[in-house]
């Protein structure tokens, strides 16, 4: 087989399970059932991905990739003070069509909480990748570029679980009461 063909053959087996996952979920992801859903079988899998896991992590960050490429696009240029970039990161998942990406990240998010591994591992890396996506983004003092950005994160996952199991207003509510809030200290 090709490299070319072989990379191929990867690409279109990482986009089908990225698919799959973001539709079944991964508490209960095994290999034979994510290779029949994709029409292969999971020797294949195993072949372009080495372990579970790591098509776990590969899934996880094309998930972030393609998120963190769409909140990209629909933020401001240059830094934002947080009181602002808190409501714009909500207002582009609320509208972009991130459900699924975020059902996944709150589900991968509760497994970590068990301690479950690989999840465990796979949260704190999604973590410390938001955490070096975001930071840049923020307009604070260099000294406390990593503690705002630890604090936007705590503060939008919390919206996030408040729309997933309080319902989409009171999470609006939330995100716009955390703004004001943050920005008190913009000014």
């Amino acid at each position: 087989m090709s490299a070319a063909r072989d990379s191929g053959q990867r690409a279109a087996h990482l986009a089908g399970a990225v698919e799959h996952v973001l539709r079944e979920g991964v508490a209960t992801l095994s290999l034979r059932p994510l290779a029949a859903a994709l029409g292969t079988s999971d020797r294949m899998l195993l072949y372009y991905f080495g372990t579970r896991d790591e098509l776990l992590t590969a899934v996880l960050d094309a998930v972030g990739e393609q998120l963190q490429t769409g909140l990209t696009a629909a933020l401001p240029d240059g830094p934002v003070p947080p009181g602002r970039l808190l409501p714009a990161l909500w207002a582009s998942l609320e509208d972009s069509g991130a459900a699924a990406p975020v059902r996944l990240y709150l589900e991968v998010s509760g497994l970590a909480a068990r301690g479950r591994q690989p999840f465990a591992d796979l949260a704190r890396r999604v973590a410390e990748d938001w955490l070096s996506w975001v930071g840049p983004r923020l307009d604070v003092p260099d000294h406390e570029r990593a503690a705002a950005a630890a604090g936007l994160l705590a503060a939008l996952d919390g919206v996030l679980l408040v729309d997933a199991v309080a319902g989409r207003e009171r999470a609006r509510a939330a995100a716009g009461w955390l703004g004001a809030r943050l920005g008190r200290d913009d000014s």
